[in-house]
C-alpha cells in the first residue's frame, strides 16, 4: 500500500534495537512502558498492525508509533505507541497530523483512539491539540513493567471531527 508518509516510514525488523533502544529511555517506562523484542516481532507480523519509524540525518529511529486495528470492520484504530528521543522538540506535533492522516485516509478508519497514563501531561497536552478528545478514566487498565497496575485515559477523536480539523486548516 506504502511505505513512506513524508519523513515517516514502515518499520521493520531490522528497526527493532533502534526502537526498543527509544522505549528504554530514562522514566519510559513509566509513562509508556516497554515492549520484550518478541512482543515487537509479533506486533510487526500482526495483520492490521503497522509500525512508522521517523529517523535522524544518520538513519536511526528518532519516533515511533505503533497503531493497531487498521483495516478492520468496525472502523476502529488505535494508537498503542507514540515515542520520541526527544521530546519537547515539536516533532510529535509535526509527525501526529500525518499519522493521522493515514489512519483515516489511507486505511479509511472511522475512530482513532489511544491511552495514555493520566500523568503523562506532555503526551495529553499534544493530544488534545490534535483533536483528541477525553472520553474517560480506566481503573487500573494497564501494567508498568514492574507489575504495577496504573490508571489509563481514554481519548480518541472520530472521521468527523478529524476531517472537520482538516478542513478548517486548509481554509
Amino acid at each position: 500500500m506504502w511505505s513512506r508518509l513524508g519523513d515517516l516510514r514502515r518499520a521493520n525488523a531490522a528497526d527493532i534495537d533502534g526502537i526498543m533502544d527509544i522505549e528504554r529511555q530514562p522514566d519510559y517506562d513509566r509513562l509508556v512502558g516497554r515492549w520484550t523484542r518478541i512482543e515487537h516481532e509479533r506486533n510487526l507480523a500482526r495483520p492490521g498492525y503497522v509500525y512508522l519509524v521517523h529517523d535522524d540525518a544518520e538513519g536511526r529511529p528518532v519516533a515511533f508509533f505503533a497503531l493497531s486495528g487498521l483495516g478492520n470492520h468496525d472502523g476502529d484504530a488505535m494508537m498503542n505507541r507514540m515515542i520520541l528521543r526527544h521530546p519537547g522538540r515539536g516533532l510529535g506535533s509535526r509527525l501526529l497530523p500525518r499519522v493521522m492522516r493515514l489512519v483515516f485516509e489511507g486505511f479509511g478508519a472511522r475512530k482513532f483512539w489511544l491511552r495514555v497514563a493520566p500523568y503523562n501531561e506532555r503526551a495529553i497536552r499534544l493530544y488534545r491539540h490534535c483533536g483528541f478528545q477525553d472520553e474517560k478514566l480506566l481503573p487500573k487498565a494497564g501494567r508498568r513493567p514492574d507489575g504495577e497496575q496504573i490508571d489509563l485515559l481514554l481519548m480518541s477523536i472520530d472521521w468527523e471531527a478529524w476531517d472537520e480539523q482538516e478542513n478548517a486548516a486548509t481554509s
